[in-house]
């Protein structure tokens, strides 16, 4: 994923003014979220993203890492949860009737294997909007020496048009409406595959295929110039 807003203020002020329209009103803060702030052009899971949820009634941001634990032990965090079975399953159960949240991003990556490796696309909005990603949240359990941290996944939907081009699977994508309702209720039919001409895909530098790279640069075209997708 990518959150490249400059900082805090101005990725509050984007999401109040969206979902303004929509009965969320101002939405708070945790404390200490801005601290943390930084653009983000690299986002991996088991690291610390926003996340926009309802508490005690009243929308509030702060961070959480990215993948929900496993009840069985040995499993790894779950970075994803299907929204077709998510409401059954076990493991994303509760979460879907009682912790949902919206993942706020301006881009997500998936690769697309060719003649020179797996080559990255960065799908976003024409327009750079923010994109609101549905997702459960959970909270780890306390011990003495570690306080309780919040966690979270990304619910997925079969792909639109232009994903099926790369993936078999595309984050579920909120509207404004859809997201304030997300927030108030677990809704499935929320759930559905972006519109196709939601997103557009840019070819980026192959920086992004590691982790340690999280600057401007990987959002750079790749060596070669830009590749069309199709």
């Amino acid at each position: 994923m990518t959150l490249t807003r400059l900082d805090w203020d101005q990725l509050l002020d984007e999401l109040s003014r969206d979902l303004a329209h929509e009965g969320v009103g101002r939405i708070s803060a945790d404390e200490g979220a801005a601290a943390l702030y930084r653009p983000r052009y690299n986002v991996a899971p088991a690291q610390p993203h926003p996340v926009l949820r309802t508490v005690a009634g009243h929308a509030r941001s702060g961070f959480a890492l990215w993948g929900l634990l496993a009840r069985r032990r040995g499993k790894p965090p779950a970075i994803n949860a299907r929204a077709e079975t998510a409401p059954f399953k076990p493991a994303f159960q509760e979460a879907f009737v009682s912790r949902r949240c919206v993942v706020p991003a301006d881009g997500f990556f998936e690769w697309k294997t060719g003649p020179a490796g797996r080559q990255p696309w960065w799908f976003h909005r024409p327009d750079g909007k923010l994109l609101l990603l549905a997702g459960l949240f959970d909270q780890e359990t306390t011990t003495a020496n570690q306080p309780a941290r919040t966690r979270f996944a990304v619910l997925t939907t079969p792909p639109n048009r232009l994903l099926a081009t790369v993936h078999d699977r595309m984050p579920a994508l909120l509207s404004a409406s859809e997201a304030a309702r997300w927030l108030a209720e677990p809704a499935q039919k929320l759930l559905h595959p972006a519109p196709d001409d939601l997103l557009v895909a840019t070819s980026v530098s192959l920086r992004v295929n590691s982790v340690r790279n999280d600057d401007v640069g990987c959002l750079a075209p790749p060596q070669g110039g830009q590749m069309r997708l199709f």
